[in-house]
């Protein structure tokens, strides 16, 4: 029995599609997981693809997929938590490639050593702030003094879980989050925003959400990650906005109210085949950070290592 569904949404994607299946089946074949694609209505061969790789013998065991017709991301995602049957579902992207055998069992030690955990982000979270002025433009609603991602306090934000306002994906929540606070608002369709609205459900519903850069330890790579830094086009801001400011009409009142309270953090749950990866990444980082000193530039936190 699955403990673990792991959500694909996909659409005309199938060689990248094709790497992520791969990745899963190499690293997580021994785990009990299931994959389900939701094919949104794909116009290339990925439906064939998927076809065939559900009836390989891994398919057999692992993956299942099913058909949308072009309802777009947020809408996938709630029809792979339908269609899930695991207590966790993790919401993945087709372009994200798992890299280690240890990041799996580590999810599963996570939510079941802190119960009070109902949605974890597998990259980084962000803290909200209340508005200082009204959200009128797409650059209105990331100025850092409305919000600012954050993946915990540095140095230990390599061995710490931190808690955080809202997410980005990837992220793991519980099925139970669903079933009690329900699933993503498709009010929020078609893009963004719609996570930080069940963030802030969940909490409501009694949980915390917390974050920790697993991409940063190499657990696993992104694609998208490439084009961070990169400013949207006018269309994306456009479609943006309007969800935006209804994240911040609906719960401004609570941000306010929550603002100020304490952040907890939680060790994490390694396994000992996880600490090689730890050392030679957080080697790195000390690296890159003497070398920027050494070079005069400031050794603050970059956005990415925020101390909030």
């Amino acid at each position: 029995m699955a403990n673990l569904s792991v959500i694909i949404p996909t659409f005309n994607n199938r060689a990248v599609l094709e790497r992520c299946l791969d990745s899963w089946e190499r690293y997580a074949s021994d785990q009990p997981v299931e994959l389900i694609v939701v094919e949104d209505g794909c116009k290339d061969d990925t439906p064939a693809y998927l076809d065939a790789r559900e009836k390989s013998a891994w398919g057999r065991r692992f993956l299942r997929w099913v058909h949308e017709h072009d309802v777009n991301q947020v809408r996938c995602n709630n029809r792979g938590f339908r269609e899930a049957r695991a207590p966790l579902f993790l919401v993945w992207d087709d372009d994200m490639f798992l890299e280690t055998h240890w990041f799996v069992p580590e999810l599963l030690r996570t939510f079941e050593v802190y119960p009070e955990i109902g949605l974890l982000s597998l990259i980084r979270g962000l803290q909200v702030y209340p508005l200082q002025r009204p959200i009128e433009s797409w650059e209105d609603l990331h100025i850092p003094e409305h919000m600012r991602p954050t993946i915990g306090a540095g140095p230990l934000n390599w061995l710490r879980l931190s808690e955080v306002d809202i997410v980005i994906r990837p992220w793991v929540v519980r099925r139970a989050c669903i079933e009690r606070v329900g699933p993503l608002d498709e009010a929020f369709c078609p893009i963004e925003w719609d996570e930080a609205d069940l963030a802030y459900r969940i909490r409501e519903g009694g949980w915390l959400v917390a974050t920790h850069n697993y991409e940063r330890l190499g657990a696993f790579t992104h694609l998208g990650a490439t084009t961070l830094g990169k400013l949207p086009s006018e269309k994306h801001r456009a479609m943006v906005l309007p969800n935006g400011q209804l994240f911040h009409q609906r719960w401004q009142p609570t941000i306010r109210r929550q603002h100020p309270r304490n952040r907890r953090s939680w060790w994490r749950r390694p396994s000992i085949d996880s600490l090689p990866m730890l050392l030679r990444q957080g080697a790195r980082y000390g690296l890159r950070k003497v070398s920027r000193m050494l070079q005069g530039n400031s050794p603050s936190a970059r956005p990415d290592e925020s101390t909030t």
